[in-house]
């Protein structure tokens, strides 16, 4: 699972992907400004991101238990595409410091929101050890919004030092 996480966050094709998608949407929404479009990029990724969440953190509230990373790939991936896809849009060819900040926070939020949902899952068992359906609602409830609080932060995060009103962190521009 990591290699096939690790190939597709690394891979040039990626990059190829990112681009069409991007020209798609400048064709969908030809008078919308950059930053307009960004925003539509980010609500996007935020509810995949979200939808993934909610997808794992419901049924394993309900179950009381949650594989470790068992979404925390694919939202890796959206983050990294979701950076890769701001760098496109703003003009701003992605460096290698650039890929490995934008692989970097998508990993911390990535794993913030992962080790979040592990510890609200095991809260909501011992809040509700009853009520399995109160568990499965709460979790999916509470999974989505870290989800979506994820793509959010790293979205808003790329959008400002793509366009520069924001520089990298110290341990980035090294």
């Amino acid at each position: 699972m990591y290699e096939a996480l690790a190939r597709g966050v690394l891979d040039e094709a990626n990059r190829e992907e990112v681009a069409s998608r991007v020209e798609h949407l400048r064709r969908r929404y030809p008078r919308a400004s950059r930053d307009a479009l960004a925003r539509r990029l980010v609500r996007r990724t935020a509810f995949q991101c979200a939808a993934t969440g909610a997808l794992l953190a419901g049924p394993a509230a309900y179950f009381g238990a949650i594989p470790f990373g068992s979404g925390l790939a694919q939202q890796i991936s959206a983050l990294n595409r979701l950076v890769l896809a701001l760098a496109a849009l703003y003009g701003r060819p992605t460096s290698g410091k650039d890929r490995v900040a934008g692989v970097s926070a998508g990993v911390a939020a990535g794993l913030s929101s992962e080790i979040l949902r592990q510890g609200i899952v095991r809260l909501l068992r011992e809040a509700f050890p009853r009520r399995p359906g109160a568990r499965t609602f709460v979790g999916a409830v509470i999974g989505g919004v870290l989800g979506y609080g994820a793509a959010l932060a790293i979205g808003g995060l790329a959008q400002e030092v793509f366009r520069g009103r924001r520089s990298l962190p110290l341990w980035a521009r090294r």
